[in-house]
């Protein structure tokens, strides 16, 4: 997965400024900023054709475990079947020195691996043309054996093949990749270059197995100017960016370099940077590394400055420097998290759950997360200018991106709050326009743009607000309520996306924009949708069913009960009758009573099992507890008791693993409470 150029080092100078392609992801002012983060402590594994650890860079020896001084303390060959890892291709040895190779100067700039303070582990599966999956799974199940006495943290893949657009598992290496997940090793792998970038541009999107195991983080390249190169594959599998154009590295031969392109090498600045954050947070495991990465990186839109086929995706491109400060930001503290009040959630791809809340007694937007091992971090104040907060939205994008929609009180006005990849919130005022914001739903499509759909009060209208990221504008339109009925209370906004195959083999995805809500003027349940892609599509609106007194409403679009495509499905609260309704649209709308929801009822939420059977969560008054009721493939439903409870319910999936969590306010409204669905 490279190539290379050879170099001679003619002579050894200062340190001077680092390469341009480090400065592009921070290294150099991270090096700066955190002078004693830097990978000491961690162990990375490195599956690969070994490691040439004579060379000074890498330590000069072999052995010895985690008390050595060595840098590669350890390793086996699982090619010629014996304890000496020797590189004798150099493609091992390069990924090595991008992950921890000791700082060296060549033509006058600085280079050093991502963590040269990180010990190596060097699993020998290959050369360059002979790697097998057989060799690859001894390596992982070496690992598995062995990571406690190594402290492997870490492993590194840059090997792999094929295209995938989904999550991808093979046997046998896709089990072991699981169980290295739930041990919590952070696995890396390169996404891959279509054909050893001979071929480029990419004739197709999908990314290269392993990098496509839902177990595993996938690594594209870029160059120093933050260019997706032609020939690294990507597509929504695609986890981050990093470089990969033109990387200085040793040969094994000392006091020579070579220049190199691949995806090889971008993954392993991320298996460094991994290092650097487990560092960092000793108790962070795979998930939350890679939530941190994404959420910490430089958006990247592929198509604005690529050349050949792109996806028009927006991806999320390394930055160490910020990685490093998110990474303490977000360390697990507490079990439990305060809350009085309303508050949202949010499950990103790696599992890391965000909590945006109203801190009541202040007056402030608050935002936390919840790390894989189920703990809390401290809050961070996202907006303390007023008495804001008291509706709260919170989603996150494919990308890893966060953002928080609220009612700004003090102003009567809706605002919209997103993260930098330092950790620092920047907020915006969206609508201002009288009495208006109440209700924010908010939601991302799948190239990153943002939809929020609200109330104006004054007027009684429906609202959209649109977020176009590359140009970070909002635009605004009303979708219903011009006829003077008043519409848009309890709004529940819905993303849905279609994957079609579009011209040049890639992917292209039309976004559909669905929101359910409430007609107060007619006492109905309505539903609003728009087929963005579509330039003749004008908006769709329905009534879905009779409501005199409604208390709630969870829209989501999936795979309906007929099993006939995706489907528009509601949850919804008839507080006239105390019932908790469920209702899907198959052409015309159907509606099912679920159960008894009691007085006072004011809060529904909708997800769906493995059959795709709809699953309802809800607070039950007079009983003052949090139930879920099931659908059956009969249609029938059957409730069962979770746990006590004050009124508040949320529900929050992930959109590749499905995997959801219900969180609830507990019964003194002094905490939320969060387990798996």
């Amino acid at each position: 997965m490279s190539q290379r150029t050879l170099i001679e080092d003619l002579e050894e100078r200062r340190m001077l400024a680092f390469a341009s392609y480090a400065q592009l992801v921070e290294q150099d002012a991270a090096v700066a900023a955190y002078p004693k983060i830097n990978g000491t402590g961690t162990t990375v594994a490195v599956i690969d054709t070994g490691i040439n650890y004579k060379l000074p860079i890498l330590g000069g020896a072999f052995g010895g475990g985690v008390t050595s001084k060595n840098k590669v303390i350890g390793g086996y060959d699982f090619y010629q079947n014996d304890g000496d890892p020797m590189d004798t291709d150099g493609h091992g040895t390069d990924v090595a020195s991008v992950i921890a190779a000791n700082p060296f100067t060549f033509n006058g700039v600085s280079y050093q691996g991502v963590a040269p303070g990180a010990k190596l582990v060097a699993l020998r599966v290959g050369t360059e043309d002979d790697i097998t999956d057989t060799n690859i799974d001894k390596a992982l199940q070496w690992v598995i054996k062995n990571y406690k006495t190594y402290k492997i943290s870490v492993i590194n893949m840059s090997l792999g093949s094929g295209s995938y657009t989904d999550s991808e598992t093979e046997s046998p290496l896709s089990d072991d990749l699981a169980t290295l997940k739930k041990l919590g090793i952070f696995v890396t792998a390169a996404s891959g270059n279509s054909n050893d970038q001979q071929s480029g541009p990419i004739s197709q999107d999908g990314i290269a197995f392993p990098a496509a195991d839902p177990n595993v983080f996938a690594v594209g390249a870029v160059d120093s100017s933050d260019v997706i190169t032609t020939w690294s594959q990507r597509g929504d599998e695609l986890d981050l960016l990093a470089p990969g154009v033109n990387i200085v590295l040793p040969t094994l031969t000392k006091g020579s370099y070579t220049v190199e392109d691949g995806t090889s090498f971008s993954s392993p600045y991320v298996a460094g940077t991994a290092a650097l954050l487990k560092q960092v947070d000793p108790t962070a495991l795979a998930g939350d590394i890679g939530s941190t990465l994404m959420g910490s990186g430089v958006s990247n839109r592929d198509g604005d400055n690529e050349t050949g086929n792109t996806t028009g995706l927006l991806f999320s491109r390394l930055d160490i420097k910020k990685a490093i400060a998110m990474a303490s930001a977000r360390t697990g503290v507490t079990k439990t998290l305060a809350v009085t009040k309303a508050f949202d959630t949010a499950l990103d791809s790696e599992g890391v759950l965000h909590a945006a809340f109203y801190d009541s007694a202040k007056g402030r937007v608050i935002y936390a997360t919840r790390a894989t091992d189920g703990l809390w971090s401290r809050g961070q104040v996202v907006d303390a200018s007023a008495d804001v907060g008291a509706q709260v939205s919170i989603a996150v994008d494919n990308s890893g991106k966060t953002g928080i929609a609220y009612f700004d009180v003090t102003n009567t006005s809706l605002k919209y709050a997103t993260q930098g990849g330092s950790g620092a919130w920047t907020t915006t005022t969206i609508d201002s326009d009288k009495h208006v914001g109440t209700f924010p739903s908010l939601g991302f499509s799948i190239d990153g743009t943002a939809y929020l759909a609200y109330y104006r009060r004054s007027s009684g209208d429906l609202r959209l607000a649109t977020l176009d990221r590359d140009a970070n504008t909002w635009s605004r339109l009303t979708v219903d309520g011009t006829d003077g009925s008043d519409v848009g209370q309890l709004a529940s906004l819905y993303i849905g996306e279609a994957a079609v195959e579009g011209s040049f083999g890639f992917t292209v995805y039309h976004t559909t924009v669905a929101i359910a809500y409430a007609d107060t003027t007619n006492g109905e349940v309505k539903y609003a949708r728009l087929d963005e892609d579509d330039p003749t599509a004008t908006w769709f609106i329905s009534n879905v069913a009779a409501a005199r007194s409604i208390g709630a409403i969870d829209l989501k679009l999936h795979t309906g009960p007929q099993d006939i495509g995706l489907q528009a499905q509601i949850a919804y609260i008839n507080s006239t009758a105390s019932t908790v309704y469920y209702a899907y649209r198959n052409t015309d709308w159907f509606t099912e009573p679920v159960a008894g929801s009691g007085p006072n009822s004011l809060s529904v939420q909708l997800s769906f099992d493995d059959n795709n059977n709809p699953v309802i969560g809800y607070f039950q008054g007079t009983k003052r507890a949090v139930y879920l009721a099931q659908r059956s493939t009969s249609a029938k439903w059957s409730s069962t008791r979770i746990a006590a409870g004050s009124g508040t319910v949320n529900f929050a999936a992930n959109v590749r693993t499905d995997d959801t969590y219900i969180s609830y306010l507990n019964r003194a409204r002094t905490a939320i409470t969060t387990v798996f669905l």
